[in-house]
């Protein structure tokens, strides 16, 4: 190859990133690398052919809106997003994807002075991690809606942590934790675990949350690591059977959206009926093994917003019956 060639090649490069990558027009381009605009144009037109610059259309948006718009109208939602993934792809793939979409459906919907409350969990954590710092959002109050682990759960899945890193992300935010274990064996030690004030002040938050933002356990799943490091040693694995297909804050329920009541009422958490009264309920699930639980929490209307992968949203239409 000669001289001229690879300064060609590597001029066609530049400008196809200028426009392309960088997003500048055809005159800003003229201006910074003194080309005339006309001549941009043509050498857009060579990246092109010479295959220096590739134009690809992704079909499967458009079949992933279509399972959104299905979703949404099908459960009376405020909002389906169903994001499109690799066939093929793992389900670590998958979920980061999920949570980088979704962190940014979150950003869209912050605003200054609310409140946020959160549940626990790989995928929430993924989502949370994916949320970068945001300076026009300010004075946001971030609380776990669960109490913690019985387990040995990684300290990056946990409602405390979470809630901590949302709010080092926002400006002049603040984050409260619940000490406390998520299920205790009497309703004297629940009294006594949210007398404290720091307790009080997080359940009184609960009545005035704005934003709810939780994960959907599987009664399919309770042999995965991250599972048993929050119930390890609960029994709550044994709640998870017969009918029962999934959980919302550790409140287990039916594919039909009924409620099992009678499973520990000395829960430290917000109870699903208080849940369904705010005003924006997001339900962050993915994986082909939690379709029956999300359908599940769809029809006990407990979220309003949820986003999913399109393998999912492909499981939950063929569960649907």
């Amino acid at each position: 190859m000669s001289k001229f060639d690879v300064e060609k090649i590597n001029q066609l490069i530049e400008i196809s990133k200028l426009y392309y990558q960088d997003g500048l027009n055809q005159s800003s381009i003229s201006r910074q690398v003194h080309i005339h605009r006309t001549e941009i144009s043509r050498l857009l037109k060579e990246a092109r052919a010479l295959g220096i610059v590739k134009i690809e259309i992704d079909s499967t948006f458009g079949a992933s809106e279509k399972l959104s718009h299905e979703l949404q109208s099908y459960f009376h939602l405020k909002k389906a997003i169903v994001i499109p993934t690799k066939p093929g792809s793992s389900y670590a793939d998958d979920l980061k994807t999920v949570g980088s979409y979704a962190s940014n459906y979150i950003q869209e919907q912050l605003f200054s002075g609310s409140i946020v409350g959160l549940s626990w969990g790989r995928t929430l954590a993924t989502t949370i991690h994916c949320i970068t710092p945001i300076n026009s959002i300010s004075n946001v109050t971030s609380v776990p809606m669960i109490g913690g682990p019985i387990g040995t759960l990684d300290v990056n899945y946990q409602a405390n942590n979470l809630v901590h890193e949302l709010a080092n992300n926002l400006k002049n935010s603040r984050s409260y934790t619940l000490d406390a274990p998520v299920m205790v064996s009497n309703s004297a030690l629940k009294q006594e675990l949210l007398a404290s004030p720091n307790s009080q002040a997080v359940l009184d938050f609960w009545n005035k949350m704005d934003i709810a933002i939780f994960g959907i356990g599987s009664s399919e799943i309770t042999n995965n690591l991250t599972w048993r490091g929050f119930y390890e040693g609960t029994g709550f694995k044994k709640a998870l059977s017969g009918t029962t297909v999934g959980d919302i804050l550790s409140q287990p329920y039916s594919i039909t959206g009924e409620l099992n009541k009678s499973f520990n009422s000395n829960l430290i958490g917000l109870k699903l009926e208080s849940l369904k009264k705010i005003p924006l309920r997001i339900a962050i699930a993915t994986g082909e093994n939690k379709a029956n639980a999300i359908l599940g929490a769809l029809r006990l209307q407990a979220p309003n917003v949820l986003i999913t992968s399109d393998k999912t949203a492909i499981a939950i239409k063929r569960a649907i019956k």
